[in-house]
């Protein structure tokens, strides 16, 4: 895809660093170094890269050459490991790429291993992270989110879509949704391309 368009974004939507043996016993580095070979502009954490603990997924983004962004994860002190967002420019285009982790991290990894993190809510965060980009004078908003459009999850991706205007873009996980054309939430696409790798979306 590179090769047909030197203008391609390559982004992940979280639950990427654990599963098969041989990522789980490196605790998730023989992934980020697959990553790094394949060139990724950045990645959301689902709730299971929380597996090995809060303080290896900071560590393995210290090895990734490339950002794993999480607005909404924030220590108990107020600071941040992560980054909020990242701006990439490609063709003279400003595209602003913020991150989100849902809230079921909490609970659907060991809570131990978010200790002394608090993860906010992801739709008031969505909003300051518009503004924020809007201030950078961005031509694009991406929002990167493991969040999901399951029933039970509260919020939904698609709730962040409806509530907070200037998102052109949301490129999801966490619930294993397959939407072939993406779906059309007012001014925004939602993208999400199911699970394990199975497929590739290309927007």
């Amino acid at each position: 895809l590179r090769e047909e368009n030197p203008n391609l974004l390559v982004l992940d939507a979280g639950d990427t660093i654990h599963g098969l043996p041989i990522i789980t016993v490196s605790r998730g580095e023989a992934m980020i170094n697959l990553m790094n070979e394949i060139g990724f502009d950045a990645m959301a954490p689902g709730n299971h890269d929380f597996n090995y603990g809060y303080d290896r997924l900071v560590e393995l983004n210290e090895i990734a050459e490339f950002p794993i962004l999480a607005a909404n994860v924030i220590k108990e002190d107020g600071t941040m490991d992560l980054e909020e967002y990242i701006i990439k420019e490609i063709d003279e285009l400003k595209i602003g790429i913020f991150g989100l982790a849902t809230e079921e991290s909490k609970y659907k990894s060991n809570p131990k291993n978010t200790e002394g993190v608090n993860i906010v809510d992801p739709v008031a965060k969505a909003e300051e992270m518009v503004q924020k980009l809007k201030e950078e004078e961005v031509d694009m908003i991406i929002a990167l989110v493991h969040i999901g459009v399951d029933d039970e999850s509260v919020p939904k991706s698609i709730d962040i879509a409806e509530k907070v205007e200037g998102i052109d873009l949301i490129v999801d996980g966490h619930s294993h949704t397959t939407y072939e054309e993406g779906k059309l939430i007012g001014d925004t696409l939602l993208v999400q391309t199911g699970n394990y790798l199975e497929n590739i979306g290309i927007v």
